[in-house]
């Protein structure tokens, strides 16, 4: 059976660069689907907002599960427990759903988001008041299955424990892990 499995969390709580990890670890067919590459992807997009990254990477989400790859979804997106996007998500896929959030204080957040580099040549980094001003939409779930793993936790335990609670074997670490 196939895995969805979302990493959620506030800028710069290393979401990418968990996700980079498990798809260097894991032995399965693996979609990484990087809700950042769908919102910045867009040159003159319309004046209204569409929800286009939402729709775009909710269907190759889909598609991928439905072809028998495993997705690794990651994002800094607000939720809620009915969040209609998520909805779409798990009504379409519904075992094997992982969810989890990335716990980081707007400190930390802060703190992380000054060592970032750019999305792309022409997506800038965030000002610290856009980082601010997005981190109250930045928090758990609140859904009974969602596991939140703390700012302490290390790029090595985190992987592990995302993997060890979707039951995928790994692949050992590489220097380039740790």
């Amino acid at each position: 059976m196939t895995k969805l499995i979302i990493i959620r969390g506030p800028s710069a709580a290393g979401k990418s660069t968990i996700a980079k990890t498990f798809m260097s670890r894991t032995k399965r067919p693996t979609l990484l689907v990087d809700l950042d590459y769908y919102r910045f992807a867009f040159v003159n997009p319309p004046e209204r907002d569409h929800n286009l990254e939402y729709e775009l990477s909710g269907n190759d989400i889909i598609t991928a599960l439905e072809l028998g790859f495993d997705v690794i979804f990651e994002g800094n997106f607000k939720a809620g427990e009915n969040d209609p996007f998520l909805k779409k998500l798990f009504d379409a896929h519904k075992e094997e759903n992982y969810l989890f959030y990335l716990d980081a204080s707007l400190d930390e957040t802060l703190k992380r988001h000054k060592t970032k580099t750019p999305y792309s040549p022409t997506i800038p980094i965030l000002s610290e008041d856009r980082v601010r001003e997005l981190y109250q939409f930045a928090s758990p779930i609140g859904r009974e299955n969602e596991i939140i793993i703390p700012e302490y936790s290390t790029l090595e335990q985190t992987v592990d424990k995302i993997m060890e609670v979707a039951g995928i074997k790994t692949q050992p670490p590489t220097n380039n892990d740790l």
